[in-house]
């Protein structure tokens, strides 16, 4: 990947500078705080959660990693991970399952500081890029299908049957005879208004767009004394800091997810970290990553929310706002606590549908069918691989969706490497390699040859 020249490594802290990195951490903070929350909403906490996640994680992990433009916070794929994880053990939203969704983070952080300390990074490489490929596209699916009640103005149920393809079916047919008109047709103008923004705004982020405009539409037709479901009123002020819950970490169970969790963050942020650092020169260092992963984790355990990791849309839009450096993310944070400490009224106003609008824009783009079929054309048994991933993520859920596809990959290696049975003749041993009859005939005459001499020489006195 060609270098791009105009990322300098040491951007001097002028005035124009300074300007240009607090536009770019705008930037950054109108596209990625909508999705934040919405985020948040999927995982099974209070969207709340995701704007204290966001205070907390993308300085920390920008501070001790080793790239500078990487920006972490919430993320899709995690988002589905920790709702397949938690759903179990309590009911989403409820004081437990946000309980649990924090202690969740702290084992995340202290797996990430254990592998830099007994130097597992090469575990990153444990989930294969056709299990990733295929978990990623189902996981796109999976969001959307959380977002499915939201999307026809019927709250969530209270309880899942599982993360997985049949139970949101079942949920959508629910849903389905529960509408109300209103919803459905407001959600679908936010989709239509956020494909228009992409298409004639390419600068300003949809989200804002379409949580600007559901807004400004919630105070004209009076949504909230209609009965339509709204986010609900955030608290104002600083993050709450408190110590998360040790209990759930006598479960083995929350371990095994904890370690899953652990292991696609830290894919996702070396696979991004790498990007990166062949587009612009930055430093990509697994382990500095995992430091800096490990102590966001941690950071946001204390602040309530659920693991985060590297993000690539974020990143993306940090370099695209012309970031040089890792001011545009401090700039970020401090936006996100003024958004916190000032907006959180506002959020009573807002639709539910208009972050289930939000979620549907920013997942779509990960279900990218053509890159499975590209690895099917590339080699069919990694397409293998990566479909039953895609399957049984889809069909059964997203752990076992990822430990059957490190399996498949198992399989396939034995496959590739399996021994060819060889057919030897009975009379010959089995450790006698086999002549050519040409060779075999030229050592006769050799042997005949030199019989002769030796006697010639014998004769001689």
């Amino acid at each position: 990947m060609r270098l791009d020249t105009h990322f300098p490594r040491n951007d001097p802290a002028t005035l124009g500078g300074l300007v240009h990195d607090a536009a770019a951490g705008a930037n950054l903070a109108l596209a990625m705080l909508p999705k934040a929350m919405a985020y948040a909403a999927v995982a099974g906490v209070p969207p709340a959660y995701g704007l204290y996640a966001s205070c907390a994680a993308p300085t920390l992990a920008v501070v001790f990693g080793s790239n500078r433009l990487l920006f972490t916070g919430p993320v899709g794929v995690m988002t589905v991970l920790v709702l397949g994880s938690l759903h179990h053990y309590a009911e989403p939203f409820s004081p437990a399952y946000i309980e649990l969704a924090a202690s969740l983070t702290l084992m995340v952080g202290v797996l990430n500081l254990v592998f830099v300390a007994a130097r597992l990074g090469f575990l990153v490489q444990a989930i294969p890029t056709p299990v990733t490929e295929g978990f990623i596209a189902a996981a796109a699916l999976l969001i959307i299908g959380t977002q499915v009640s939201p999307a026809l103005g019927v709250p969530p149920p209270t309880t899942r049957s599982g993360v997985h393809l049949p139970a949101f079916l079942a949920e959508a047919a629910e849903a389905w005879a529960r509408r109300d008109v209103l919803v459905p047709v407001l959600f679908a103008a936010c989709i239509a208004i956020a494909l228009l923004a992409r298409r004639l705004l390419p600068r300003i982020p949809d989200a804002l767009i379409v949580v600007s405009l559901a807004l400004a539409v919630a105070f004209a037709l009076g949504l909230r004394e209609r009965g339509v479901e709204m986010v609900g009123a955030l608290p104002t002020g600083l993050p709450p800091v408190s110590a998360p819950s040790l209990a759930p970490l006598l479960s083995s169970q929350l371990w095994a997810s904890a370690a899953l969790l652990t292991l696609v963050g830290m894919t996702e942020t070396s696979s991004i970290s790498r990007f990166v650092a062949c587009r612009t020169g930055q430093r990509s260092d697994p382990g500095r990553e995992a430091v800096g992963q490990g102590l966001a984790n941690l950071a946001v355990s204390f602040v309530g929310g659920y693991p985060v990791c590297a993000s690539l849309s974020g990143t993306s839009v940090n370099l695209a706002g012309g970031a040089r450096g890792p001011r545009p993310i401090y700039f970020f944070t401090a936006l996100a606590l003024l958004v916190a400490l000032c907006l959180g009224p506002l959020f009573a106003h807002l639709p539910r549908f208009a972050l289930a609008a939000v979620v549907m824009m920013a997942v779509v783009s990960l279900l990218d069918l053509r890159r499975l079929l590209a690895l099917w054309r590339e080699d069919k048994l990694d397409g293998l691989v990566a479909l039953t991933t895609f399957l049984v993520t889809l069909l059964v859920g997203p752990e076992r969706g990822i430990l059957l596809g490190v399996g498949a990959v198992a399989l396939c290696y034995l496959w590739r490497t399996r021994l060819v049975p060889v057919r030897e003749r009975l009379w010959r041993p089995s450790a006698a390699p086999e002549l050519d009859p040409a060779a075999t005939k030229l050592g006769r005459l050799a042997g005949r040859a030199f019989a002769e001499l030796k006697k010639r020489r014998a004769k001689e006195p």
